[in-house]
């Protein structure tokens, strides 16, 4: 069936996108500032304007339906750009803003700045709610573009034009080891370094990160024995068994006062990593995401 755009209440797209990214009525009635009823007979009208469910109940809340995903990109980037012509510099007042921002941020960046961030959001905006997430290499770019994203923090770089960037970060990888591994004894060698077996994380869709793009360069081989999905489990396995992790300093400092385990220097030449806020230059000028880019960008430079 033909969709007739010009009889679509645009609110049902308003409506549409609260319940694609709560994923559940009563939380999206909440954020619009609706009655569930009332979210839920916008929906119902939706429904009958595509002809297709869009939702499917389950135990753990609403199961978007394939169409339901293909479409929300089309309608989160209208929605945006609607919202940039119509108010491109409205002013944002933390103290009073009600907004959520999604952001993808790996397990260390969440570790280095999630803490400080949310005691500043309590402090001055405890209206603004975060959304963060841990999402694929490929997934970042093209959500970014979609506008289901609205920062990353991370050590990629995308070759695309349409995405912003703003250095963040330098943070030096180190090796962990349980504290009285003998391989740090007196200090680690490359040669005892590629001797050991090893936890590490695997690579992201295709992207090695940056220890294994020094590695590969010096022709250095690890023996990986068992791979994570992050750093935060790195600490605990090395402090119970001989296996030897590489983090960042700060995941390593950090728990090292909380584990038996000690720091050495990565034993080659390694320049530190570049983390980086990332944004599509769509959202250049909105003014809460300045903000929050600034709040950000204070945390990550702050002693």
């Amino acid at each position: 069936m033909k969709l007739n755009v010009q009889r679509l209440d645009l609110n049902l797209l308003r409506v549409f996108d609260a319940l694609m990214q709560e994923q559940n009525l009563s939380r999206a009635a909440v954020r619009l500032n609706l009655s569930q009823p009332a979210v839920s007979n916008a929906l119902a009208r939706l429904r009958r304007h595509l002809d297709e469910p869009l939702f499917i109940r389950t135990a753990r809340g609403m199961q978007p339906t394939s169409r339901a995903l293909s479409l929300h990109v089309a309608v989160r980037q209208a929605l945006h750009l609607l919202q940039q012509g119509l108010d491109p510099a409205a002013a944002f007042e933390p103290a009073a803003a009600q907004q959520l921002f999604t952001l993808s941020m790996n397990d260390y960046a969440q570790a280095r700045l999630l803490p400080a961030l949310s005691r500043r959001l309590q402090q001055v905006a405890p209206g603004v709610r975060l959304a963060v997430r841990s999402d694929s290499a490929d997934a970042i770019a093209a959500w970014l573009g979609a506008g289901m994203l609205d920062l990353a923090v991370d050590y990629l770089y995308f070759d695309s034009p349409d995405l912003c960037y703003q250095p963040l970060l330098e943070e030096q990888l180190v090796v962990i080891g349980r504290r009285d591994h003998p391989a740090f004894a007196p200090e680690l060698s490359l040669e005892a370094y590629q001797a050991c077996l090893h936890v590490a994380i695997p690579d992201r869709g295709g992207r090695g990160s940056p220890l294994e793009i020094v590695l590969g360069s010096a022709k250095v081989q690890r023996q990986v024995q068992v791979f994570v999905p992050n750093y935060l489990s790195i600490p605990l396995i090395v402090a119970q068994s001989d296996l030897l992790g590489t983090v960042p300093r700060y995941l390593a400092e950090h728990f090292c006062a909380l584990l038996p385990i000690r720091i050495a220097s990565l034993p080659l030449l390694a320049a530190p990593v570049q983390v980086s806020l990332i944004w599509h230059r769509q959202q250049q000028q909105a003014p809460g995401l300045q903000w929050l880019r600034r709040e950000i960008a204070a945390i990550a430079s702050a002693p």
